[in-house]
């Protein structure tokens, strides 16, 4: 039997310590926010200096969302744009995020299927930060989520962060929980909860579909589009781009309406839905470039670009 590979996301390897990042987050929690995005310019620099993968991928990027050849300060400004959304979770995690400046762009639509309590599927991506959405649900009571990640990808500061947070895991769905995840994504559904998915990484031994995507042939995941037409629920997507300072903005828009999709046209739907993801996809990535955080070649089928 032949071996799906492993996606290339999946072979990166997390180049810090976990006492390390503890260290960053005792500080940041004892010094404030403003005086620990300081060291977001050398954690920043050393990333920029000793990853020659992380740049490459963010040159490959970056060239094709920008139309030009990217310069070392477009490198720079991506990975320093990650830094800042990763203390913010530290922030944003523990409930002080009234140092925030969050607007909602598109909420009367994203959010009309949430607010009433209907289940629905919510799909983001890496690209700005997924925690910012966790604020504008906790003033909304009526709101249930729950996210699928993969707990063992990043798991180092992912427990990091789940100390900062007791309702952290249980709104986690593991990804890698195999025949449980699916029974925990039923019932998470049937109660009427809003299930959010990174639908811009392979996990596990899905076959993924390919897209056009920044002008080449990508694949993304197969497996949303898949329980989408199972179950016939609404398509929400939503980005929380960084603006800079402490500027978010989230962009909800309904990519799907609710609808049964017989089994014989399940396979054209979910083909033509992975579509109409990536071309909004592309449409936020283009206009957020330095918010996008998949340092990884993310388009492994083409050669190389010089």
């Amino acid at each position: 039997m032949q071996m799906t590979p492993a996606p290339a996301w999946k072979l990166q390897r997390e180049r810090s310590r976990p006492w390390l990042v503890r260290l960053i987050v005792w500080f940041a929690q004892h010094s404030g926010r403003n005086t620990a995005r300081l060291l977001l310019w050398p954690i920043s620099a050393y990333f920029q200096l000793t990853s020659p993968s992380v740049r490459q991928a963010s040159r490959s990027f970056l060239e094709r969302a920008l139309g030009r050849r990217p310069r070392w300060t477009d490198t720079f400004k991506q990975i320093h744009s990650f830094a800042a959304c990763v203390l913010d979770r530290v922030f944003l995690l523990t409930g002080r995020d009234q140092d925030f400046d969050i607007r909602v762009s598109g909420g009367g639509s994203g959010l009309h299927y949430a607010g009433a309590g209907q289940a629905a599927i919510l799909l983001t991506a890496h690209l700005g930060s997924f925690d910012v959405l966790r604020v504008v649900f906790k003033g909304r009571r009526k709101i249930k989520l729950r996210v699928v990640m993969d707990r063992q990808q990043g798991r180092m500061i992912t427990d990091v962060m789940a100390g900062l947070n007791p309702d952290f895991d249980a709104e986690i769905i593991d990804a890698g929980g195999g025949p449980q995840l699916v029974l925990r994504l039923h019932e998470a559904l049937q109660n009427g909860c809003v299930v959010g998915m990174m639908a811009d990484r392979i996990v596990g031994d899905d076959p993924g579909i390919a897209v056009d995507f920044l002008g080449g042939r990508a694949r993304l995941p197969s497996g949303p589009w898949k329980l989408a037409a199972a179950l016939g629920l609404p398509v929400v997507i939503c980005f929380g781009v960084y603006e800079g300072g402490n500027r978010y903005t989230l962009h909800f828009e309904t990519l799907l309406p609710a609808r049964p999709v017989p089994r014989a046209e399940r396979a054209d739907y979910a083909l033509a839905a992975a579509q109409a993801y990536a071309t909004r996809l592309e449409f936020y990535a283009r206009a957020a470039p330095y918010n996008w955080f998949n340092f990884f070649d993310f388009w492994p089928d083409e050669p190389a670009r010089d």
